[in-house]
């Protein structure tokens, strides 16, 4: 699928500096450990201060190194010689990442009975159907609208939502435990059903985020 994205821009830097003099937004960065002027690390470190959502590759043959990468979220971690389907497996991931990144940080517009709202999909926990309306819970507010889950479902359509019932739709990330029946949001403060047939993908989708997070 990775045929539906844009042909990239690909830059090549002599030097830590140089990338970070350059006023290009990078989305994904390969950095050595050990380069010309300052370090792979100190250029990586810089790059997450100003662009948190920056995706890094470290490649090193110094293990040693492995902590300090950590400390700034460093995506991939590749030992030389890097191996060629390696590589490929690592960018598949990084370019799931980055669709899920642009994806959290679209708005999307939610149509209530007299107005319309730009909702942050990031801020969506989740959506429940009820009453014939369906509600959107977000971190600041509730939103009532008439359009039902399964537009929802179709619009956000990305790893990060979950249909764990015919009525909810979760966002794993506000996920704070499950059970065999219930899944708790928001440290317990809302809980959505979980059906049996759907216990297993659950159970792998959120700890495949897990994974991703740590």
């Amino acid at each position: 699928d990775q045929k539906e994205l844009e042909q990239p821009e690909y830059s090549y830097y002599s030097s830590g500096e140089a990338l970070l003099e350059d006023s290009k937004n990078v989305d994904i960065a390969f950095l050595d450990v050990r380069m010309d002027g300052i370090s792979g690390i100190e250029t990586g470190r810089r790059l997450k201060k100003e662009n948190p959502d920056v995706i890094i590759f470290m490649e090193t043959s110094y293990l040693e190194h492995l902590d300090d990468a950590m400390r700034f979220h460093v995506f991939r971690y590749l030992t030389k010689p890097i191996e060629k389907d390696r590589l490929f497996r690592n960018m598949d991931d990084a370019i799931r990442q980055y669709r899920n990144i642009q994806s959290a940080h679209r708005k999307i517009p939610v149509k209530s009975q007299d107005e319309v709202y730009m909702v942050p999909v990031s801020s969506i926990a989740f959506i429940e159907a009820r009453d014939h309306r369906t509600y959107m819970h977000t971190r600041e507010r509730e939103y009532i609208t008439w359009d039902p889950l399964e537009k929802w479902a179709s619009e956000l359509d990305s790893e990060d939502f979950f249909q764990t019932h015919r009525s909810f739709l979760v966002n794993l990330k506000y996920v704070t435990n499950f059970s065999r029946n219930k899944v708790y949001l928001c440290d317990g403060k809302y809980q959505a059903y979980l059906t049996a047939k759907k216990h297993k993908k659950f159970s792998e989708a959120y700890g495949k985020l897990l994974n991703n997070v740590w």
